[in-house]
C-alpha cells in the first residue's frame, strides 16, 4: 500500500450530522472514504473546466 498523510477537519456536530447522512445515502460506511471521495471528485471537475478553459483561450 502506499503511504498516506492524516488530514485533520475541525466540524461542527452540525456538520457531521450532514456529512454522515450524505455518506450513508451515497453508500460509503466510513467518513473518511466518503470525504475523500467527494474531494477528489471535485478536483477532477475543476481540472475538466481548467482544461476547457485553456482551449477557449487558445482559439481566441
Amino acid at each position: 500500500m502506499s503511504k498516506t498523510k492524516v488530514l485533520i477537519v475541525r466540524i461542527t456536530l452540525e456538520q457531521e450530522r450532514i456529512i454522515e447522512a450524505k455518506m450513508r445515502s451515497s453508500g460509503f460506511s466510513k467518513k473518511s472514504d466518503y470525504v475523500r471521495s467527494i474531494l477528489f471528485r471535485n478536483l477532477s471537475v475543476e481540472d475538466k473546466i481548467n482544461k476547457i478553459y485553456d482551449k477557449v483561450l487558445e482559439n481566441e
